[in-house]
């Protein structure tokens, strides 16, 4: 099921080789109707610099005997620099972690790995308006799911913390997967799970190439969550963006009303 945050690279927000570039984003009219919705996870669902300054204020409390005179904000401060927003591998961070702290006993690698695969996840911390949204499309009966890179263990533990698993049909992790994004097998695999057709199915997610690019690709309406990364210059930037989750709501048809 998903890749992104546990430790996928970014490589500069270039498209993989053998990825073909997708129709113009600018390009093309709204489905009449769209039945599905799928979301990425990390900084679209959740805020993932509320996260580490969560998780950061954890690890501050239970470390505070081994780090030496080093505040909550510079600790802060150095996760979210290793972390490079989820992208930058775990191993690295976690070395990064036992490196560039002033430790006056300093753990292993190891414990600090565990301890962040233990604790990270239910410090997740949910995106402004990510419950309203999925409330009012489920009182819609738009079909939920969530497509994201990463560790099955880490995923499921965010999702379940969040208290939002309910709302969805399918929730696709790379790990679980055998690909992932950009790769269009991963978004294939979603609509089949979720049962519903690429036209009119859309995507919602922060990074341009995994998640707007390669869902474009293939074949579902991509709309990109803007503010996180930079739009990467050869591509036209996308009509469908928003800024605020509870905005997705504004590319759904009402109810049809049957006539009395």
């Amino acid at each position: 099921m998903s890749l992104r945050t546990e430790g996928a690279s970014n490589k500069a927000l270039e498209r993989p080789a053998g990825i073909r570039s997708p129709p113009p984003l600018t390009a093309g009219v709204m489905p009449p109707m769209i039945e599905a919705v799928l979301f990425d996870l990390d900084e679209t669902l959740t805020d993932r610099g509320a996260s580490l300054a969560k998780y950061a204020a954890l690890f501050h409390r239970e470390f505070a005997g081994l780090i030496g005179p080093m505040n909550l904000r510079e600790i802060e401060a150095t996760f979210v620099a290793l972390d490079e927003r989820g992208y930058r591998p775990r191993e690295e961070v976690y070395a990064g972690i036992a490196d560039q702290l002033p430790w006056a006993s300093a753990p292993n690698t190891g414990a600090i790995r565990e301890h962040w695969r233990t604790w990270f996840p239910s410090s997740a911390v949910a995106r402004v308006g990510s419950h309203e949204t999925l409330v009012a499309l489920a009182a819609a009966d738009i079909r939920l799911g969530v497509v994201t890179n990463g560790s099955v263990l880490g995923q499921s533990a965010k999702i379940a913390h969040l208290g939002i698993g309910q709302y969805f049909s399918t929730v696709v992790i790379s790990e679980a997967a055998g690909c992932e994004k950009p790769d269009p097998r991963i978004f294939r695999y979603a609509l089949e799970e979720i049962g519903c057709l690429a036209a009119a199915t859309l995507f919602v997610g922060d990074h341009p190439v995994n998640d707007v690019i390669g869902s474009a690709e293939a074949g579902l309406v991509s709309v990109w969550f803007e503010g996180i990364h930079a739009w990467p210059s050869p591509h036209p930037v996308p009509e469908r963006r928003i800024r605020a989750l509870p905005e997705v709501l504004e590319f759904i048809s009402p109810p049809r009303r049957d006539a009395a």
